[in-house]
This record gives structure tokens, C-alpha cells and sequence, in this order.
């Protein structure tokens, strides 16, 4: 057997009396039964009471409170035991023969309801109907945990309430300015704030055409259609009624808030695109149909609504998946399969069906332009410049725009263009052509980037008018890609 020796000597020997009476202190305290002597009030009655007797319960306020009941203590009859309460809730007249019993539990004098609890309590378990007004009955049933003691009943408090009928928790976008079109079972789902009751949200790709909203995938009616004026709802649940709808004349990418509370809507341009990335596919891509890796278009980080893609294409057909490893996914694709390239017009279509396609049909180099903002898309085919110049006060020849400085032209590679030689503290860009500011220009996509920044825009009219900076003067070699 193992010991632990502690020294001990005159100064501990009197203190060790005053340690064991602090320990046996503390367990008698830790053994005693809670005192409810409070509770020994001989025949004190048990009363409930409200500070209110009628309301009526909006749904703006459902995160409210909207009734508190409290009530007295009671009696446990002199028994010093413990007193729990349950609370009967029914309509009145009808002497809680159905009613609603909550457990309360042990010494709580009071319940709060709040807005949409109480309204939830009234319209699915009393049948309640909404917007009428009814007189409802609430008493305290106290249990004394000593059962010889029994129990004892409140008076009853009836308070007249009007319960409102809550609008939709769902909401669905639906017309052929929508991604799904009138196709009620495919209606875009609205997103609702998760604060404020009756709000809802939506943000993405419109084309023009027209809009509603519907509560039920698969059912016309309900529907909340256009109101009196723009920003305007109006609640339609007949086809006897007007079939208002919301117009959008210009495709686009586009944020929808409303409240169904209010009935008011703003539908406004988005200030964020709906995808930030994107790829192409087909057989006229490198990649071809691989949608595990197809190729990925480039953002323009001076715009990201804008994504671009620059190659050189086979005879054939490609379209725009807005993610990679599911054919199923969605997809922006033209408003006609095999549409001209010289079309600017598209559309985002639910998982690719229908399934539309552009088509080269000669083959060479592209650049393709996607502006999810204004839903246009320009394939242009590529006929690389065989002169290129810089100008600038960076370069030796300044903002001569009369006489640039020139850059070397690869004689194996059309596309590269080279200049080697000094440069000074200053900004530069890339004319195509000499003696007009108002030309077209090779830029950065945002003025003053890095020099590691390899990205580069064509930028027809030199509107915005975005230059690469130099800040330390010295001999550089510049090789451009056009």
C-alpha cells in the first residue's frame, strides 16, 4: 500500500476542526430539499390576468410579442411542496372540452405568445378563421406535487382576438422573360428573407418578355401580378381577373425584391453577374465535348458581367455551360439552334433543353465576347493586325499618336509583336492604327495593373481608356499577343 505523508504541525492542528465543519457544512447544504415555504399561503387563490382584453395581429409584426398571460402562485395548502402549472387554451363556450393543454412546469408565473405563434396557435388548432374576430378562453390549472394536496383552477380570462391569414412561404417566377418560361411545374424559385415575413428575392438572367409570380409550381393560381403602377403587386386568385404581368424590354441580368406584405416590387439591373465562371463546349473548341474539362472562358476584370474566349475554332458547334462534369447542367445558348454568328442575341436555358447550339462554320480564329448584363454575345472572326505601335510617355516616341513607336512583327507567328529597348517612368497602350485618338486600342482591363498581368482587351473606340505604367525607367522587352 502506497501513502502520501503531509507535514503537519501546531498551526494546521488548529485549523483542521474549522475544515471539517466547512465540509460538513456543505453537505447538509448540498442534501437539503428545496424550500417552497413560499408557496404556504393557506387558501390564496389562483388568479390569471392580461393587460390585454381585444387585439388584432398583423404579420408585419409576427416577430412580436403579442399576449402575455401571468398569473399567482397559488397555494400548496401547507405542505412546502412544489407547485407546477398547465395552461387550457379553447374558444369560448365551449368549457375546454377540446382544448389546447400546455405543461407548463415549476414555478412560472407567466407565458408569452408571440405574433406568429399565437396566430399559428389560432388558425391550426382553434380553426380559428382569419380577419374575424373571436373571444378565446385561457385558465391555469396548478398541481401541487404533494398529492394530498390536489390541485386548483384559475378563474377563466377570455380575450377577443383577430388572427390575420399569412401570405405565401413560397414564391415563383414564371413567364418567357424567366429562365424556365411559362412552364408552371419549372417556375424559378424566389429566395425568402429569413427575418422578414412576406419578403422575397431573386437574382439572375432575364430575357425580354414578360413575368408573374405564382405560389405553387404546377398552378396558375394564386398569382401576384402587376399592380396599378410599376412597383405595384396585386393579388389575383380568379381568371376573371386582370392578367397584368411585368415587362422586361431589355435582357439582362437583374434583381427582383418584393413584399407581399406591402405589395410592392422593384425589379433593378444587378450589381453582381449570376455566374463567375464560365466555359465553352463543342466540337468547334479544342476541348471538344468533354464536359469533365471543357475550356474556360476568361472574366473581364474590368467588367464581370463580361467573359471572353479567344481561339482558334474547327468547323462546327459550341454552346456555354455554366458548370462542368453534368450535361445536365444549364446553359447559355442562342434564341435559335444554329443561329448566325452574326446574331447577338441569347438566352439561359434550364439543363439544356432545349438544346440550341452556335455554329462556325468557317474555321479560323475567334474572339467571343459574353455580356451577361445586356445578354449579348459578338463572335467575331479574327483577322490579326500586321502592324502594331506604342504610344505613350513611356515609350520613346511619347503621345506622338502621329508617329508612334513601332513594335517588331514576328515573322513566324502573326499574333506576336515585339519591341526591345528603354522605357521611362510613364504610361503606355497599343494602337492598331496611327494619326487618331479615336481608333482602336489594345489595353489593359484595368488601368495600371501590375506588369505580371499577361491580360489584355481589345477595346474598340479606346473608350475606357485603360494604360499599362511604368514606374521604373530602364531597357525592357515587351512581346505582345494580339
Amino acid at each position: 500500500m502506497n501513502y502520501i505523508a503531509f507535514p503537519f504541525n501546531n498551526q494546521l492542528r488548529w485549523m483542521m476542526p474549522i475544515v471539517f465543519l466547512l465540509a460538513g457544512t456543505f453537505f447538509l447544504n448540498s442534501c437539503k430539499k428545496p424550500d417552497f415555504i413560499e408557496y404556504n399561503k393557506g387558501d390564496a387563490p389562483l388568479m390569471l390576468s392580461s393587460e390585454k382584453s381585444s387585439f388584432k395581429l398583423k404579420q408585419k409584426e409576427d416577430g412580436g410579442d403579442a399576449l402575455k398571460l401571468m398569473w399567482t402562485s397559488g397555494t400548496n395548502k401547507g405542505t412546502n411542496a412544489s407547485i407546477s402549472y398547465i395552461l387550457k387554451i379553447d374558444k369560448q363556450g365551449n368549457n375546454f372540452a377540446n382544448a389546447i393543454v400546455q405543461d407548463l412546469g415549476v414555478a412560472v408565473f407567466e407565458k408569452n405568445f408571440t405574433v406568429k405563434s399565437l396566430n399559428n396557435l389560432l388558425l391550426s388548432q382553434l380553426m380559428v378563421s382569419p380577419d374575424k374576430e373571436a373571444s378565446i378562453e385561457f385558465q391555469i390549472i396548478s398541481h401541487v406535487s404533494e398529492k394530498m394536496a390536489g390541485s386548483d383552477s384559475s378563474n377563466i380570462l377570455a380575450i377577443k382576438v383577430t388572427p390575420y391569414k399569412p401570405v405565401t412561404a413560397n414564391l415563383y417566377l414564371i413567364g418567357d422573360a424567366t429562365p424556365n418560361g411559362w412552364n408552371s411545374d419549372l417556375a424559378t424559385a424566389m429566395v425568402p428573407d429569413p427575418v422578414r415575413s412576406g419578403a422575397f428575392s431573386w437574382e439572375g438572367n432575364l430575357s425580354s418578355g414578360n413575368l408573374k409570380l405564382i405560389t405553387t409550381p404546377g398552378q396558375f393560381l394564386p398569382s401576384y401580378n402587376k399592380g396599378a403602377g410599376p412597383d405595384q403587386l396585386v393579388y389575383r386568385d380568379s381568371d376573371g381577373q386582370p392578367d397584368n404581368q411585368f415587362l422586361i424590354s431589355t435582357p439582362g441580368s437583374y434583381k427582383i425584391t418584393l413584399n407581399l406584405l406591402d405589395l410592392t416590387i422593384k425589379i433593378d439591373a444587378s450589381t453582381k453577374p449570376p455566374y463567375t465562371r464560365l466555359w465553352i463546349l463543342g466540337d468547334a473548341i479544342p476541348s471538344g465535348w468533354n464536359i469533365d474539362t471543357p475550356d474556360e472562358m476568361r472574366v473581364d476584370s474590368s467588367n464581370l458581367f463580361v467573359f471572353k474566349y479567344n481561339e482558334i475554332l474547327s468547323a462546327g458547334e459550341f454552346k456555354i455551360p455554366t458548370a462542368t462534369g453534368d450535361f445536365g447542367t444549364d446553359y447559355y445558348m442562342p434564341l435559335v439552334d444554329k443561329q448566325d454568328i452574326t446574331g447577338t442575341g441569347m438566352q439561359l436555358v434550364y439543363k439544356g433543353n432545349p438544346d440550341f447550339k452556335w455554329k462556325i462554320t468557317t474555321p479560323g480564329p475567334y474572339k467571343i465576347s459574353l455580356d451577361l448584363q445586356k445578354m449579348k454575345i459578338d463572335i467575331k472572326p479574327f483577322t490579326p493586325y500586321t502592324k502594331m505601335w506604342m504610344v505613350g510617355d513611356a515609350t520613346p516616341a511619347g503621345w506622338n499618336i502621329d508617329n508612334p513607336q513601332p513594335m517588331v512583327a514576328d515573322p513566324t507567328d502573326p499574333y506576336i509583336f515585339t519591341y526591345t529597348g528603354p522605357m521611362v517612368a510613364g504610361e503606355f497602350k497599343f494602337p492598331v492604327t496611327t494619326g487618331n485618338w479615336g481608333g482602336d486600342f489594345f489595353m489593359q482591363e484595368v488601368n495600371h495593373q501590375e506588369l505580371g498581368s499577361r491580360r489584355v482587351k481589345f477595346v474598340p473606340g479606346g473608350n475606357p481608356d485603360n494604360k499599362w505604367q511604368i514606374t521604373t525607367p530602364g531597357n525592357y522587352k515587351i512581346i505582345f499577343n494580339q
